[in-house]
């Protein structure tokens, strides 16, 4: 069932401009593990305003690396001219999830230790993800004798 479920995100990640097989495998890690840790956040506070933080800073923290994933398969191919198109998407994006977030603990008064918990979910993602990427490509070690 999982793997069903990774292999439509694929497609969908895909069809949204994922070209890069390991910037989809990254965004559909974080989407699952951001759905998944929001669910059992919610479930284990027991709807309190805590676990809606931590669901807010994970779905915050998941469009963010939305658009950062994006843009680094746009890096790769920029033309001359595109680097201020892409700087001022940037800011933009960073003052649209300043506002979010300020707008989340002033006027929603969410958790700041919930939304940091949240925003975590990208660090915790990243981490994974490079430590299964060095397990699998780190040679091995001869006997001494190539020499």
């Amino acid at each position: 069932m999982l793997k069903k479920l990774v292999q439509k995100i694929d497609a969908m990640l895909f069809r949204r401009g994922f070209v890069l097989a390991d910037a989809r495998r990254l965004m559909h890690n974080q989407i699952l593990f951001s759905a998944g840790c929001s669910v059992a956040a919610v479930l284990a506070s027991g709807f309190s305003n805590w676990g809606f933080s931590f669901a807010a800073g994970a779905l915050i923290i998941g469009f963010n690396f939305w658009w950062l994933s994006k843009a680094a398969q746009e890096l790769v191919r920029v033309k001359h001219g595109a680097m201020f198109t892409l700087l001022s998407l940037f800011y933009g994006r960073l003052a649209l999830t300043a506002v979010a977030i300020a707008g989340l603990i002033v006027w929603a008064q969410a958790s700041v230790y919930g939304l940091l918990a949240g925003l975590s979910t990208v660090l915790a993602n990243a981490v994974l993800w490079g430590v299964l990427q060095m397990r699998h490509k780190v040679p091995v070690a001869g006997d001494g004798k190539e020499a």
